[in-house]
C-alpha cells in the first residue's frame, strides 16, 4: 500500500457509509433466460399472442355482472383478467382459440372464483349466454380425448340443462 492509499482510506473513514439500496427487478433473471431461449429458438407457444389479441378485445369491465374494472390497462396483470372457459392445460387444442375466454377482474377475486368455485355457479353470471355460445363454437375443435374428460361432460350437461 502506498501512502496515497492510506491517506485516502483515513479520509473516507470519517464519512458516513453509503447505504445499499436493493431494487426489485421488473423481470427476474430466470425469466430473462427463459425469454432469451424462446427468442433464440423461436418456440413461442402462442399464449403470448393469444393474450395480446384478447387484451385488445377486453372491455375493461368484469363480465360476471359486478361491473367492476378489470386490469386491462395494467401491463403486469392484464393476463390475469383473461379467464379460460376450457382450462388451457387440459384442452390444448383450443388453449389459444380467441373464443376460449371471458373477462374477469383479478384483484376482486372473480377469476379465482370462476376457476375454483365450480361451474355450477356459472349460470348465475351475467355472461352465461355468452359462455354457452362460445361452448357451441369451440366443441368442433376439441379432440376425442378432450371430450372424454370429466370437465367437458359436466360443462356439456350444464349447458344443455340451462
Amino acid at each position: 500500500m502506498s501512502i496515497e492509499n492510506i491517506r485516502r482510506i483515513k479520509e473516507q473513514a470519517g464519512l458516513p457509509k453509503e447505504k445499499k439500496v436493493y431494487r426489485i427487478p421488473k423481470v427476474s433473471e430466470k425469466k430473462k433466460k427463459q425469454l432469451a431461449l424462446q427468442k433464440e429458438s423461436g418456440t413461442d407457444n402462442g399464449l403470448d399472442k393469444f393474450y395480446e389479441a384478447a387484451r385488445k378485445r377486453m372491455a375493461g369491465v368484469c363480465q360476471c355482472g359486478c361491473a367492476k374494472k378489470s386490469q386491462k390497462k395494467d401491463d403486469t396483470f392484464y393476463r390475469h383478467c383473461i379467464c379460460h372457459i376450457f382450462p388451457k392445460k387440459t384442452f390444448k387444442s383450443i388453449s389459444t382459440n380467441q373464443l376460449n375466454w371471458v373477462e374477469r377482474t383479478f384483484w376482486e377475486g372473480h377469476h379465482t372464483n370462476f376457476d375454483e368455485q365450480g361451474m355450477d355457479k356459472w349460470p348465475m353470471m351475467a355472461d352465461w349466454d355468452d359462455i354457452k355460445e362460445k361452448f357451441h363454437q369451440l366443441v368442433p375443435y376439441l379432440t376425442e380425448q378432450e371430450r372424454a374428460t370429466k370437465f367437458y361432460s359436466k360443462l356439456e350437461t350444464l349447458i344443455y340443462a340451462n
